[in-house]
């Protein structure tokens, strides 16, 4: 990987964590059992959302008045999961990544001599395969 490539992973992933930093905590927010209203609280019954409990158009309707639906609270538990296994992820590729990039695999044991037998140097390395039925 020349340095080009690994300028472009490298703004990639911070594009990706910056994203997932600021998702995250919308998702948390909507994901939160809002508090129950009291009975002398001016806007009791705003809450909790009493209409149908699947309809997205009625969960976008909740989420804008800043009410509690069941499909929204769904969403955002699984969007939290997501971003978790998302950061999971680019923790696990900062960790194999060395500085140069990624480290070359090793070349499979006796992949030089056949290379030097090979005059065109070619990568294609023929196999079998049987099908059974």
């Amino acid at each position: 990987m020349n340095d080009d490539h690994a300028q472009l992973v490298a703004e990639l992933r911070a594009l990706a964590e910056n994203a997932l930093e600021r998702l995250e905590p919308i998702l948390q927010r909507a994901a939160a059992p809002h508090a129950q209203d009291g009975p002398d609280d001016p806007a009791a019954g705003t809450g909790e959302w009493s209409g149908c409990t699947w309809c997205p158009v009625c969960a976008l309707a909740a989420l804008i008045r800043g009410e509690q639906h069941d499909l929204v609270t769904l969403l955002a538990n699984q969007g939290t999961v997501l971003i978790a296994v998302l950061r999971q992820i680019l923790d696990e590729h900062r960790v194999h990544d060395t500085p140069d990039g990624p480290q070359a695999p090793d070349p499979p044991p006796g992949g030089a001599e056949d290379a030097a037998r090979d005059p065109a140097g070619s990568a294609f390395v023929p196999i079998s395969v049987t099908i059974k039925q």
